[in-house]
């Protein structure tokens, strides 16, 4: 299974990856006799330019850390990836392995079929550093802070690269790599209106537009005549600003809602569905859209988030839509939002769009559970409440062990769950097996992450 996770990754990387790529190389090594050995490793691939160079390299007390940000042709890419699937990074001038006594291990989210968006993810596994615990982490820390770039210690670099802070983290060393598709929806100019569904798509200049693929589903649709491949219908334009635009217009028959399937090759790209406005049938959907034109304003304080208080703001209306009834706190000393369900459950909401408030938005919630369930049993209420945690960040750049989550019984809600709740919001969502739903589902990830 190790060795088909591999090739399955390494042979969807070479149809995705173009030339003028840009790879993103973050890392975490220590000096270990005459090797570097990695810590932690994150490699990226995007087919947009970075923004800007945000590259720096440190070497201090035999830690070696860094990023590197560049655009490179296809097969030098390739050559970067191959050498990360055996365990090997080049950076600054250095040679850094995974160790590994007998072969490395492989996971890949590829594996998971209930995604909506599949970017390409293989994550490379060493062995456990028994002689890590041996590290003097205050002197790291002490010469982190005189650095000519400076951090606050371990904890502040590991945040900054967006690897898991190697002082708490009980993981084996890795390499995670993730490569973004070279096509997708523009979901924000996609719409279903009238029967008529409306695709648009970039592409990268050097995609080949032969390995596309793309159907779609009405519902509830008029019989399997309401499942068709459509790529032959979209209509490519010339590259403008180092991208290609496609449009493509689809009659549809009795079409509440469709879902497109976009595909590369035979890899999946994103599975996305569309709803039509005007005929939903979530009637908090109805009125709140009647005055938020495609949960615009909503969508903004989520995803767009510019201050914690209009964050919180929005994830109050997106568990109203959901069915929850949800109220924002004016007390400081109190969670960010107290919501119940229909079947009689409280739950407690803390909300942060940062890592650097994490662990204490974390610490509140427990404290605050824990305080309520002790006033509910002593005024002889009932004493269930769930605990959620609601960050802005994706799952991959939360620094956080799942088992502290499930100790605890907190709910953890990143950006992938908001983004798929509003994609659910047109079809009858029960709030009680939500939160039963997401209980179990830590509690499975939690397994599996013991079982590695």
């Amino acid at each position: 299974m190790d060795d088909l996770n591999k090739d399955l990754f390494l042979r969807a990387a070479n149809d995705w990856v173009c030339d003028s790529y840009s790879v993103d190389i973050r890392y975490i090594g220590r000096k270990d006799g005459e090797e570097i050995c990695l810590i932690a490793a994150y490699i990226g691939l995007a087919p947009l330019p970075l923004p800007e160079n945000m590259g720096f390299n440190i070497e201090v007390n035999g830690l070696y850390a860094g990023q590197i940000q560049l655009t490179g042709k296809k097969e030098n890419l390739l050559e970067i990836l191959n050498r990360a699937t055996q365990g090997q990074i080049e950076a600054h001038g250095h040679l850094f392995t995974l160790k590994s006594e007998h072969q490395h291990s492989y996971h890949s989210d590829m594996n998971f079929r209930d995604r909506w968006f599949y970017d390409l993810h293989l994550q490379v596994i060493g062995n456990r550093d028994a002689t890590f615990s041996q590290i003097n982490f205050s002197s790291i820390d002490s010469a982190l802070r005189q650095c000519s770039t400076p951090f606050d210690g371990l904890s502040d670099l590991s945040g900054w690269l967006g690897l898991k802070d190697p002082q708490f983290s009980h993981e084996s060393p890795s390499i995670n790599i993730r490569i973004l598709p070279p096509v997708d929806l523009i979901l924000s100019n996609c719409h279903l209106d009238k029967d008529k569904l409306q695709i648009l798509l970039n592409a990268h200049p050097a995609f080949d537009l032969e390995r596309l693929g793309l159907a779609v589903r009405a519902v509830p649709g008029n019989g399997v005549g309401s499942r068709k491949q459509v790529t032959a219908e979209i209509k490519w334009k010339k590259v403008r600003k180092g991208r290609r635009e496609g449009v493509a217009k689809i009659p549809l028959r009795n079409a509440d809602s469709a879902l497109a399937m976009l595909m590369i090759g035979e890899t999946t790209v994103r599975r996305q569905w569309f709803l039509d406005p005007v005929k939903g049938d979530n009637n908090r959907l109805i009125a709140v859209q009647h005055f938020d034109k495609d949960l615009r304003m909503i969508r903004n304080a989520i995803f767009e988030q510019t201050d914690s208080a209009r964050f919180e703001l929005g994830v109050a209306a997106l568990l109203f839509l959901m069915g929850f009834s949800s109220a924002v706190q004016i007390e400081t000393d109190s969670p960010d939002i107290v919501v119940t369900t229909p079947g009689g459950r409280l739950v407690l909401v803390e909300c942060t769009t940062r890592m650097a408030d994490f662990n204490s938005k974390l610490g509140k919630l427990v404290d605050r559970k824990g305080s309520l369930l002790r006033a509910l049993q002593e005024s002889k209420k009932p004493s269930r409440v769930d605990a959620v945690l609601v960050c802005a960040l994706t799952k991959d750049q939360i620094a956080i062990r799942p088992d502290v989550l499930q100790a605890h019984q907190i709910i953890l809600i990143t950006k992938d769950e908001l983004v798929s709740a509003f994609d659910r919001l047109r079809f009858h969502i029960d709030p009680d097996k939500a939160i039963e739903g997401f209980i179990t589902q830590m509690a499975r990830e939690n397994q599996f992450r013991l079982d590695i």
